[in-house]
């Protein structure tokens, strides 16, 4: 019986082709029509260290990466103790290992399968190197793609080394189909895929985010080099001259933020990208755009720390960080994009926020959607809106104080050179005209002034829901959460509830200022909430209980800090303990 999902997991030493492996993988199954969804893990190392990249294929639309593999490719003996054992397996998994680098166990959990990847390589080409094309082609042959739509890739992804060497790569995937033809391997083999899709491409989470914010208007980069968020500076990079803009490599966050502050200033969008070390070098200059009300985008991409951590991992250990990091009270927006797609949609929220609050916008994203890839439908462009910041009119000029006190706390803004606009800016407090002004009075006044932009942003979110609110018709139990656990918790309830129980969801957007009213309703018939979130001390959880009367509801919090996503499963497992 063809299969309507199946979980590719390859693994072995980096630089050895693990990883285009997968990717080529990944490309071949969206040519011939399927969906998918990945996750790699890279080695923090320059060269080698254990790397992994899964792939999820599925018929039907997917959120998330699975439950564990239902094949593993393993290069050497590391893929296998790492990645091979039960819990990174679903039952009656398949491992594909090369016996001259790898050897399973007596008591081994998993169909075992020779794969002489290296071997095959040498007899066929002369060299071992391109033993991951003949992982690619059993691959390929044992869930049952097309093998001509993977060997074009091959094709295409050698072509500017010459002849000689595209021959050699195409010869190994031809040898390598035949090691795919193991009976073993006949409970992979996909179902065909739908032919009703219309157009679909595959984005990572740093594309994603990137577009969008192309799409709300940026015109101005700076960053400086940050794994998990470098991609997104190199992308500006190619992109965004194209289109007008500008891309500074600073000579660190600092500095790159500081360019943001004064392109803003200026009157051009602008955005940073960086990671947790970035946003503790930048904390000084949130405080100074908080201050002076420069609007200004900051997108951190986390991963797990605290120092240098696990660089190449994933957490959702900014939290706290983004909300209050800096010195004094200095108000700032938090989005946390909840997956890829909806990266692009947060982007453009944060710059269209940004502009019309004069004030920074922080965008979270995490590694682990920073680097998988999903089919999308392309987005719709015509429906992505766009916000100016308020400028001011002829009276305002008559008579221009920058930082006027208003109702909702946004002043207008007027760009340097209009006649009549001259101001004071600097990181001082100061009075409506921008001059310094310590006087009690004012200090009050314009600290009230600042954080009034979050009551009126606070009032709006509460009337439009700010993200997703479902109530599990009329469940007892509740999860909410934030961030890229929206997959694999909205795949864990859909299952939960086919198994009858009701569980309800709630999963805000914004997550400063939160939108306290709406959350309060989804609290209130709840007898239980469960906080989901990939970090120790269960930050959100924190942030709720210090924002949002929670009443007598019993809160559970299920926390993961171990570098990885969570999974359905994961999540699955803790609404049958607490459901």
């Amino acid at each position: 019986m063809p299969r309507s999902d199946v979980v590719v997991r390859v693994a072995g030493e980096g630089g050895e082709g693990v990883i285009s492996v997968a990717e080529i993988l990944t490309q071949s199954a969206v040519d011939a029509g399927y969906d998918v969804f990945t996750f790699r893990s890279y080695p923090a190392e320059i060269k080698g260290g254990l790397a992994m990249m899964q792939v999820r294929i599925a018929v039907e639309p997917v959120r998330s990466i699975g439950r564990g593999a239902d094949v593993l490719m393993a290069f050497n003996q590391e893929a296998i103790d790492v990645w091979g054992q039960p819990q990174w397996l679903e039952d009656g998994a398949t491992v594909l290992y090369d016996p001259r680098h790898a050897r399973l166990g007596e008591a081994f959990p998993a169909t075992g399968v020779e794969a002489p990847i290296h071997d095959t390589s040498m007899s066929v080409t002369g060299a071992r190197i391109s033993k991951n094309i003949v992982a690619l082609a059993a691959l390929v042959r044992a869930i049952g793609l097309d093998p001509a739509v993977a060997r074009a890739l091959v094709e295409k992804k050698f072509r500017r080394k010459g002849d000689d060497i595209v021959r050699r790569n195409l010869d190994a995937f031809a040898a390598g189909l035949a090691l795919g033809e193991s009976p073993a391997l006949a409970s992979l083999r996909l179902a065909p895929p739908r032919d009703d899709r219309g157009e679909r491409v595959v984005l990572s989470g740093n594309q994603s985010l990137s577009l969008g914010a192309l799409a709300a208007g940026v015109r101005f980069v700076a960053g400086y080099p940050i794994t998990p968020a470098t991609q997104v500076l190199e992308f500006m990079m190619k992109y965004l001259p194209a289109l007008g803009g500008n891309v500074v490599q600073a000579e660190d966050e600092i500095s790159a933020l500081a360019h943001c502050l004064g392109a803003s200033f200026a009157g051009a969008r602008a955005m940073t990208a960086t990671s947790g070390p970035g946003m503790c070098l930048m904390s000084e200059l949130i405080g100074m755009a908080s201050m002076s009300e420069i609007p200004v985008v900051i997108a951190d991409v986390m991963r797990s720390g605290p120092g240098t951590g696990m660089p190449t991992k994933t957490e959702q250990g900014d939290l706290m960080f983004a909300v209050h990091g800096s010195a004094g009270e200095a108000p700032r927006i938090v989005i946390a994009a909840t997956g890829i797609e909806d990266a692009f949609y947060r982007a453009v929220d944060a710059f269209n926020l940004a502009e019309r609050f004069q004030t920074p916008v922080i965008l979270l994203t995490d590694q682990a959607m920073a680097y998988r890839t999903r089919t999308l439908s392309p987005p719709d462009l015509s429906a992505v809106p766009t916000v100016s910041r308020a400028t001011p009119d002829a009276d305002a000029l008559a008579d221009y104080r920058r930082y006027v006190d208003t109702d909702s706390g946004v002043s207008p803004m007027a760009i340097p050179g209009t006649a009549g606009g001259e101001f004071v800016m600097s990181g001082l407090e100061h009075d409506e005209r921008g001059k310094a002004n310590y006087a009690p009075d004012n200090r009050t006044k314009m600290t009230r002034k600042r954080w009034r932009k979050l009551d009126t942003l606070a009032a709006e979110l509460d009337g439009n829901g700010n993200g997703v609110f479902d109530d599990g018709d009329g469940a007892e139990v509740g999860v909410i959460a934030w961030g890229a656990t929206e997959g694999p918790i909205r795949e864990a309830i859909a299952r939960a509830r086919a198994g009858g129980l009701k569980v309800a969801h709630c999963h805000p957007r914004v997550v400063f200022p939160l939108a306290t009213r709406s959350i309060r309703r989804f609290v209130e018939p709840l007898r239980r909430l469960i906080v989901v979130e990939e970090n120790f001390t269960g930050q959100f959880a924190q942030h709720l209980r210090a924002h949002v009367d929670l009443g007598d509801v019993e809160v559970v919090q299920v926390n993961q800090c171990t570098g990885l996503p969570f999974t359905s499963d994961d999540v699955y497992a803790e609404l049958e303990r607490h459901a």
